[in-house]
This record gives C-alpha cells, sequence and structure tokens, in this order.
C-alpha cells in the first residue's frame, strides 16, 4: 500500500559546510568534540561540498575536522573511530553549498504545472547529481560541467538515476531543451566508466513513443551501454489542470485510454521477453498506472528484478499484494472485531489505486465492514490520481460529501503519505487542520498493511490510535 510521499528540499542558502543537528552520545563524534549546531566545513584540510565528500574524506579510522560553532569561531577536532563504526552524527542536509537547480525547459515538468501560490519550497526544481546518488532523484545530466563529471567517476557515485526520456536528438531537444545533447554524452561517459544507472522514460504519446521508443530502448540495449543501465523504467506523462496547453488547443496527450495502454505494453512485451530469456527478470519495466489503465494482467513479481524503481510507481501494486498477504493474519483478526455489515471504517485513497484496493479488501472479506472511498484530485486536476497528492481541500471536500449522504456512522482512514516531512498537504494544510474540516472522525495511518490493521483494532476497540 505504500505510496511515496512528496518531499521539499528547502531553499539553498549558498553556505558551505554541513550543520550539525545531533550527535549520539558516547560516539567518536560526541568523544572528539563534536556538538549539535557545528558547522562541519573541512575533512583533512578538504573542503566539503556535501555528505558525499565528507563519506569520502572521512572513510579511514581517523579523521581531522574543521569545524565553526555558531558564532562562527573555528576549531580542529581528530575524531577516531573502531572499524567499520559510524561517526555518530547527523547533518541538517546532505548538501552543504546548495542544490543544483535545473536549466532544462521540460514541457512536462511537474513544478511547472503547480498552482499558483503555494510554498516556495515546492516550485524548486533541482537537477542535482548528488541527489540522483543519495536519494534517487532524476535527473538529466544536462547541467554538469566536466569537474562533476569527473567527480562521480573517482567516488564512484553509482547508481545514478537518470531522466532519458529518448534517444532522438530532434525529440529530446522538443522534450528537454537546448542542452539535451549534454545530456547523452555525460551518460555515455559515465557508463563506459561503470557507473551503474536505472534509466526513466517519460512517456509522452505522439512524441516519444512508438517508433521513437524503440529507438531509445535499442540505444540502451547496445552492448557498449547495457552492462551498467541497471533498470529502465517507463512511466506515463501526468498533466495538472495548470498545464499550458499547446498552441494548436488540442488536448493535452495522455494514457488514460484503455487501447493506448495496452498498446504500450504490448510494444514493451517484445524487449521484456528477450531480457527474460537472457537473465530471467524484465530489464524494462513499465508503471502499473498502464496496467491499471488497460485492465491488463501484471507481469509476475519475479521479473521485476527486485523492483528498483519502486519509487517511481512502479511495482507498487505488487508491493500491495505482498504485503497484505504477509499480514493476512493480522488483518483478518482486526476484521472479527469489527460489527457485522456495519461499514465502520471507510478507507480513502486516490482514483489510481481503487479497483487494486477493492480486490484486496475483498480479498481478506472486508466487505459490510470496511468500504472505499476513492478521492478525486481537484486541487491538480489533470491526469493526477494518486493518493499521495492529493490535498487537504480533496479529502475534506470528499468526507463532508460522503458523511452527509450515509445513514451510519464511519471513521475516515486516510494514508499518511499525502504529507511531507513537515506535516503539511501540498495545499498547506496540518493534520489537526485537515480534522478540524471535517464533519467525520478523521484518522491518519501510514499506508502498510501493518499500520492498517492497527487502525482496525483500535477503532473497534474504541481506543484513540
Amino acid at each position: 500500500m505504500k505510496q511515496s510521499a512528496h518531499y521539499e528540499r528547502p531553499e539553498a542558502d549558498g553556505q558551505p559546510g554541513g550543520v550539525i543537528t545531533q550527535v549520539e552520545a558516547n560516539s567518536p563524534a560526541a568523544v572528539g568534540g563534536l556538538r549539535c549546531g557545528d558547522q562541519l566545513l573541512e575533512a583533512d584540510g578538504q573542503a566539503l561540498r556535501d555528505l558525499i565528500d565528507w563519506r569520502w574524506y572521512s572513510d579511514g579510522e581517523s579523521v581531522e575536522v574543521l569545524v565553526a560553532d555558531p558564532q562562527g569561531q573555528q576549531r580542529t577536532l581528530t575524531l577516531t573511530r573502531h572499524p567499520g563504526q559510524d561517526w555518530g552524527f547527523e547533518v541538517a542536509d546532505p548538501l552543504f553549498d546548495g542544490v543544483k537547480t535545473c536549466a532544462n525547459n521540460c514541457k512536462f515538468c511537474f513544478m511547472k504545472q503547480l498552482p499558483p501560490h503555494l510554498r516556495p519550497t515546492l516550485y524548486l526544481r533541482d537537477d542535482d547529481y548528488r541527489l540522483s546518488f543519495l536519494q534517487g532523484n532524476f535527473v538529466t545530466l544536462t547541467n554538469l560541467d566536466d569537474t562533476e563529471v569527473a567527480r562521480i567517476i573517482e567516488q564512484r557515485l553509482s547508481l545514478l538515476h537518470v531522466s532519458l526520456h529518448a534517444a532522438d536528438p530532434d525529440v529530446r531537444e522538443r522534450l528537454i531543451g537546448p542542452r539535451q545533447a549534454r545530456g547523452l554524452e555525460v551518460l555515455d561517459q559515465l557508463l563506459a566508466a561503470d557507473i551503474d544507472i536505472h534509466i526513466q522514460i517519460v512517456l509522452v504519446p505522439g512524441v516519444n513513443d512508438g517508433e521513437v521508443l524503440d529507438e531509445t530502448l535499442l540505444y540502451l540495449a547496445d552492448p557498449q551501454r547495457k552492462p551498467h543501465v541497471a533498470s529502465v523504467g517507463i512511466v506515463p506523462v501526468a498533466w495538472t489542470r495548470y498545464a499550458k496547453q499547446p498552441e494548436d488547443a488540442s488536448p493535452l496527450p495522455d494514457y488514460r485510454d484503455q487501447l493506448d495502454a495496452a498498446r504500450v505494453i504490448e510494444q514493451v512485451q517484445r524487449y521484456q521477453f528477450a531480457e527474460e530469456e537472457a537473465q530471467g527478470w524484465d530489464w524494462v519495466s513499465l508503471a502499473d498506472e498502464f496496467y491499471i489503465t488497460a485492465q491488463a494482467p501484471f507481469p509476475l513479481a519475479k521479473y521485476y528484478g527486485g523492483f528498483p524503481q519502486y519509487e517511481n510507481g512502479i511495482g507498487m501494486v505488487w508491493g500491495l499484494i505482498e504485503d497484505f498477504k504477509e499480514h493476512l493474519p493480522q488483518l483478518q483478526q482486526a476484521l472479527s472485531l469489527l460489527p457485522e455489515q456495519s461499514e465502520a471504517v471507510t478507507l480513502v485513497c486516490g482514483e489510481l489505486i481503487r479497483d487494486t484496493l477493492l480486490g484486496a479488501l475483498s480479498a481478506i472479506g472486508a466487505g459490510g465492514k470496511v468500504r472505499l472511498l476513492p478521492v478525486r484530485n481537484d486541487f491538480l486536476g489533470g491526469t493526477v490520481s494518486v493518493t499521495a497528492l492529493l490535498a487537504a481541500s480533496d479529502i475534506a471536500g470528499a468526507v463532508t460529501y460522503d458523511s452527509e449522504r450515509l445513514t451510519l456512522p464511519t471513521t475516515y482512514l486516510v494514508p499518511d503519505a499525502l504529507f511531507n516531512h513537515e506535516g503539511l498537504t501540498l495545499d498547506g494544510q496540518s493534520a489537526p487542520e485537515l480534522t478540524a474540516q471535517a464533519p467525520a472522525p478523521v484518522i491518519f495511518f501510514t499506508p502498510t498493511a501493518a499500520s492498517l490493521a492497527r487502525a482496525l483494532i483500535d477503532l473497534a476497540g474504541g481506543r484513540p490510535q
């Protein structure tokens, strides 16, 4: 049931060094004199640009560090540790010198499709290879200079996550902008240097599908590249209602048509079957949305190669199924505590996962006890239908409309995936603020089967979660 929450990086202040936010008691950092609030500036005489630099220069059993306290007073410390021991501190942000932003003009950039007047952090478009390595963000490689490419190779920053979209230069320029050639140049340099890379292709109907997609997959399958292409994930383009319409006023293309989605599945299967014969798993995978839209069967879980692009929406349905199977006894125990035919619990979700969740609830015998409330994303509109991108206004409005039409009371269980790391929804509402807008009880839970079972047990026992 897990879906990725949206993550927002604070605006970069351009200051070098990483601010220490936590020091573990009796750790090498604490023993060496590192304190919360200190700014980590150098390791063994090398200026630190980010957490990657720190890991690179502090790889041994001792390191000399230069730090500055909150008043700017600098001091030098020597930290020592046992082999394999962690240094024992955390920093506020893994990037000490600020996030590198994107200079491209991708037509389908999600940040450019957001409504106005949201938090400034939501509009920050990063294209930072370090976040690609540390957190799995997809980058285009178009904004890297030679020094940064050399650093990736020297420090072995593998795996990286790269948005390719197409191999054809004209199509790439249409999708990404005039710097597209740099991206292909750097990609080939990194693959030749044995840097493993996960590839993303955002598929736009009539632009980079069909023959263009064939060309792209054949480009990646080239024997000189393929050994270090760790996976290829193909995801459908997403448009919000704020997306800029084409000049000819024709509708923005998407893959909500069942037949179109089925054609993509059939086309990609040729490459999947070939790879399955070669090494037993599918080198290229499609987002779950294609199979849901086409009402087509999913590949077996074993062919996803360990689900390397799970957070990209590839394999989440299998994740949900396996999660429900693993926790089936807990779920059935929780359901046994609920009154028969009471529909005492309403599970809230986005429209995309509706049918999958209905099937899962039916399989565990939740009929008559747990009902489903799929919520349309009116805040963003367009083709956006995942749970994690629902706004508080979407949830509150749906709960209000639904509860007013019920004859029996129900409690609404809402996945907390719609909150960011600061506890805010896309429209800037906290959990208490959302709850206050709803005319019926709302409880938030982590979208896992175990958490769902605990929530059901708590509700059946009349205990607050």
